[in-house]
């Protein structure tokens, strides 16, 4: 898997792809690459939506525990209002589906566990939900501007998340024991095909032409706080909820993922601090290759 995101660096250092390609590819893998997929997965699968609920739990609440964490670090080390919002975002807020999907397709391929895999599908969706509704309301908040308009931002961001959407039809699909046409099934399946790897090698490309842009003392820190605290959170409270051995490696690898890019963007949208997003994005990545490790070596 790193080889491909090194894969995807490699061509856009040497400019075999250009910045503006890493772009467009970004776009078709998030709106047409893995939403295919994850319906196509999701629909055809046999819902654990009892278990999934779990490993969400698991990971929820290892995501408001760090998010707890990150608001004492960031008062201990003064970050000022204008970046207060945007640095506990980007502390826990996750790439599950570029980074996350991919390292565990991969790893429950390794171990035969194959089984588990729509547990982490339908897992991820309320994640989701969690993940854009309070990247939109610490960004308000944390810059005193909770307004009337709050709530329709994160309804806006709720309503067109195609990921969302996606994995929302893929299960009432496969709740209502729904079968889709042949020719749709194949048509979606091998159109999601293409997601996971174009998925990594953009995440490669992304690391090239993101740079960091200063604060990057605050961004070190919610990178860590992103990779390292969270899924550390998650551990005890894996052991404690009783997790499997599988679900507990799903519910570590999506709390290990880096800050997703999406806190750049939404940062940009809402008036946040864009330089503190951007380097933690780029930190995140690259100490996610050491923590996505670990969790793998020990589950």
């Amino acid at each position: 898997m790193f080889l491909v995101i090194a894969l995807g660096a490699v061509l856009t250092r040497v400019r075999f792809l250009s910045a503006a390609l890493i772009g467009e590819l970004n776009r078709l893998t998030y709106f047409v690459g893995l939403p295919a997929y994850l319906f196509s997965s999701i629909s055809g699968a046999a819902l654990g939506g009892g278990r999934a609920m779990t490993v969400f739990g698991v990971m929820g609440g290892a995501t408001l525990l760090a998010l707890g964490v990150a608001y004492v670090v960031a008062k201990l080390r003064g970050v000022p209002p204008e970046s207060f919002g945007s640095f506990l975002h980007a502390a826990i807020r996750g790439n599950l589906a570029y980074v996350g999907l991919p390292v565990i397709s991969l790893a429950l391929t390794a171990r035969g566990a194959g089984a588990a895999w729509p547990v982490a599908l339908l897992a991820m969706a309320p994640l989701t939900v969690i993940a854009n509704a309070l990247g939109v309301l610490l960004l308000l908040v944390g810059h005193g501007k909770p307004g009337p308009g709050a709530m329709r931002t994160l309804a806006w961001q709720l309503a067109t998340n195609p990921l969302l959407l996606s994995s929302v039809a893929g299960a009432g699909v496969a709740a209502a024991g729904l079968a889709l046409p042949g020719w749709l099934a194949q048509s979606l399946a091998v159109t999601g095909q293409m997601a996971l790897p174009l998925a990594l090698l953009c995440i490669g490309g992304t690391l090239v032409t993101m740079r960091i842009r200063g604060k990057r003392t605050q961004a070190f820190l919610a990178a860590v706080l992103k990779v390292g605290v969270a899924p550390l959170l998650g551990w005890p409270l894996a052991r404690w909820i009783g997790l499997s051995p599988d679900e507990t490696l799903i519910a570590l690898l999506f709390l290990a993922t880096p800050t997703a890019a999406a806190s750049f963007t939404l940062a940009g949208k809402l008036g946040g601090d864009e330089a503190l997003a951007a380097s933690s994005v780029v930190l995140s990545t690259a100490l996610s290759i050491v923590s996505l490790s670990v969790v793998l070596a020990l589950g």
